[in-house]
């Protein structure tokens, strides 16, 4: 901590300062937040003390931050002016290395000597103790909005704050700074950082992070500009494999400077993608959650597999994620539309565009997608061009390629692992390895929205419990003898679900042995 300076703020420090805030508050309380703009604004309200505040500095970098004003306490007729202070700001990437307490010990002297009876904030219950904070109803001072609480304090700094009792008030522009549209407008201003809405949130002691990467029982965390490594809090393991965190998961965890931090929970799932690991174990591979778009990679050569694709959109669409098929390499090929119009065959809900990275044909087509705060998976098969498409995307050779076998169109493994990449602009990519095969287990719902016509077919059946076979008045049947429903469209529609339903199977069966076992490991251990 020799580094640190802890001095007055300057006008040139004003958006650093401004940043660090936003940064230290960010998805704290709720989705993104409004100190920022408080601090901007508490600058030029007659309340605000720079006399007594004062920012940390660490290599000529704008580490922390302490804002004083003035504030009152009403009792009767009785109008008492105390201190109180907020934002005190952390830059969050050097939390936990004294800084906030070096602001302390170099502030609270100087109200003192300035004569200030006391001290009355809102903050972290587990924090300010540390430092003589009592909470207020021992002072017989209360918050007008919700009287006492663990998080509403006082510190007596000279004699006479003993006497002080009442309904608490900061200066009015603490309301002034609540307002949404507001906000939103300051905060363009800044490098983008999605807002995120979690049931997890008051996350003071925990931090908010995202999984990066994982490596069997290794995981890394993507928080801000760091990449931490991180191993699972041991309940985890008593949980069922698909609530592990997976590479797209909001995690919550205790911060380790000196090792492995900790992970505590995995936050809410937007989009959750998995698949069966194995056709014949149909053993469950969760992959990835909280994508908005799977981008599904098919070369335009040998590797374009119609079947294929199918099963990726199926996947997509029962994660609720949509899929958009990139056809890449399309100056290999001499009629790309023919491919175009057939992948938008398998369902209306499919996007579809065909490109040539190396060219750079149709990749503005994509740049619908690059919106910041979307996350956007790339699936495919060895070979496809994921990797040479994320290093267009991102303008620099950031992915290691590999070349295509010449014998067969068939590609080398490149990408081993699935990793999550943050671009400048807010938006997120996640890369995963060539997959082969894709079975089918578990999706039953993805299946039915991919060919959403010959379910609405079905339900136009005669009978309920038309097989398609030899009832009469089957709509299937009438729609294949008429054209409407393509034969080998139907013949797959039937393939995916069957090899579902026995996949699915085996999938229960497996959790069913999985938990028999847990339980007679158990019952063992208890002897």
């Amino acid at each position: 901590m020799n580094n640190i300076i802890i001095r007055k703020e300057t006008k040139e420090d004003y958006h650093a300062t401004e940043l660090m805030t936003m940064r230290a508050f960010w998805n704290l309380n709720g989705p993104g937040c409004n100190e920022h703009l408080l601090v901007n604004k508490l600058r030029g309200a007659g309340e605000y003390l720079p006399k007594l505040s004062r920012v940390a500095e660490r290599d000529g970098r704008i580490v922390g931050a302490i804002f004083y004003s003035k504030a009152i306490v009403v009792g009767g007729d009785k109008v008492n002016e105390v201190l109180t202070f907020g934002p005190l700001a952390v830059e969050p990437t050097c939390c936990n290395s004294g800084i906030g307490s070096l602001l302390l010990k170099e502030t609270l002297p100087l109200a003192k000597e300035a004569g200030y009876k006391g001290i009355v904030i809102c903050g972290e219950p587990g924090y300010y103790p540390r430092h003589g904070f009592t909470t207020c109803d021992h002072f017989d001072i209360h918050h007008p909005a919700f009287g006492n609480s663990d998080a509403f304090m006082a510190l007596p700094l000279n004699d006479g704050f003993e006497d002080i009792h009442g309904l608490f008030y900061e200066a009015p522009i603490f309301e002034e700074c609540e307002d949404e549209e507001a906000i939103r407008e300051f905060t363009k201003g800044f490098p983008y950082y999605k807002p995120l809405k979690l049931s997890c949130q008051w996350l003071h002691a925990r931090k908010l992070g995202r999984i990066s990467e994982v490596n069997k029982n290794c995981y890394k965390i993507k928080f801000w500009e760091r990449e931490i490594p991180a191993k699972l809090k041991g309940s985890f393991y008593e949980e069922d494999a698909e609530k592990l965190p997976v590479v797209g998961d909001y995690v919550t965890f205790l911060l380790n400077g000196q090792g492995e931090s900790t992970i505590l929970s995995v936050c809410e799932r937007k989009s959750f993608l998995q698949r069966p690991d194995q056709a014949k174990t149909a053993v469950m591979q969760y992959m990835v959650a909280n994508v908005d778009q799977l981008f599904i990679v098919t070369s335009l050569n040998e590797d374009y597999n119609y079947n294929r694709i199918a099963r990726y959109v199926s996947i997509a669409l029962q994660g609720n994620t949509t899929p958009v098929v990139i056809l890449t390499k399309s100056d290999l090929c001499s009629n790309p539309g023919k491919y175009i119009r057939e992948v938008e065959g398998i369902s209306e809900k499919v996007r579809v565009h065909a490109i040539s990275a190396i060219y750079e044909i149709g990749l503005d087509e994509l740049k619908e997608y690059m919106i910041p705060g979307t996350t956007i998976c790339l699936m495919g098969s060895s070979g496809a061009g994921k990797s040479t498409l994320i290093n267009a995307i991102i303008g620099e050779d950031t992915m290691k390629t590999s070349g295509i076998r010449e014998d067969d169109d068939k590609g080398r493994h490149t990408t081993t692992y699935r990793k999550l990449i943050e671009l400048p602009d807010g938006v997120t990519i996640i890369d995963t390895p060539g997959m082969r095969e894709v079975g089918m287990a578990n999706v039953q719902d993805g299946i039915d929205d991919t060919f959403s016509d010959i379910v609405e077919l079905e339900c136009r059946c005669k009978f309920s419990n038309c097989r398609h076979d030899t009832e009469p008045g089957c709509a299937i049947k009438a729609a294949l003898e008429s054209g409407e429903l393509s034969h080998e469209r139907y013949e797959l529609y039937k393939s995916l679900g069957r090899e579902n339903t026995r996949n699915y199977a085996k999938k229960k069966e497996i959790s069913k042995y999985s938990k028999a076992r847990k339980k007679f490991n158990g019952l063992n251990n208890l002897y």
